[in-house]
């Protein structure tokens, strides 16, 4: 999809219900472009600082994202916003003040009906130890995921692999699986020969090798 620059009205179709009231006081109270994307493999969304050339925060949310997974992910960017505005440049990515601050955040949709039972509890567990992403966090992801839409038929997820198969990616690319690494999958593109890093809930094709 491309990009989709949104309001108010808009953007409610991308949250859960009864979420939109405790998102808009944000847009209120700082200038923010918020830009829905295609699928991007290796992030769900990113925070820009204002620069000259663009005096505004920007904050990009891929598109594809569940309406759950889609809040977390512009609660997870909305706190490095609000990080940049209390500390500027002189703190970590997701260092302490980050977390305290994104915890903070989640905690005003905990405990008010806004989740599934079994969404909530996996959101408390990760608050004990916060990822960089939903995507670092196996179990909040697949907690997440829960409410993806059901897997196209013949795509698998990248953890159901094993080394040495080859598969495309829904862009069209192909790849070898190398090995896990922690919670990774390190993959080599067959064109280009480069190494890349695939989440293991990528939903892939795998291809059969000729016999």
């Amino acid at each position: 999809m491309a990009k989709e620059k949104l309001t108010f009205d808009s953007f409610g179709k991308y949250l859960p219900q009864g979420t939109l009231e405790k998102v808009i006081p944000w847009f209120k109270k700082y200038t923010i472009q918020l830009i829905i994307t295609r699928e991007r493999r290796s992030i769900l969304g990113n925070y820009r600082q204002p620069i000259p050339s663009h005096p505004f925060h920007r904050v990009t949310v891929n598109g594809n994202l569940n309406a759950y997974a889609f809040l977390i992910t512009l609660l997870h960017e909305l706190a490095h916003l609000e990080a940049y505005v209390q500390f500027k440049n002189r703190i970590a990515p997701h260092g302490k003040e980050w977390q305290d601050i994104y915890k903070n955040i989640l905690v005003e949709y905990l405990g008010k009906n806004l989740f599934p039972a079994d969404l909530e509890k996996s959101l408390h567990t990760s608050l004990k130890n916060l990822k960089a992403s939903s995507c670092a966090d196996p179990k909040l992801y697949k907690a997440l995921m829960a409410f993806d839409e059901p897997l196209i038929e013949g795509l698998v997820l990248v953890e159901a692999l094993i080394p040495n198969t080859r598969f495309v990616t829904k862009e069209g690319r192909v790849f070898l699986l190398l090995q896990k690494r922690r919670t990774r999958y390190l993959c080599k593109e067959i064109k280009t020969n480069k190494d890349y890093l695939f989440s293991g809930l990528v939903q892939v094709k795998p291809l059969v090798e000729p016999a």
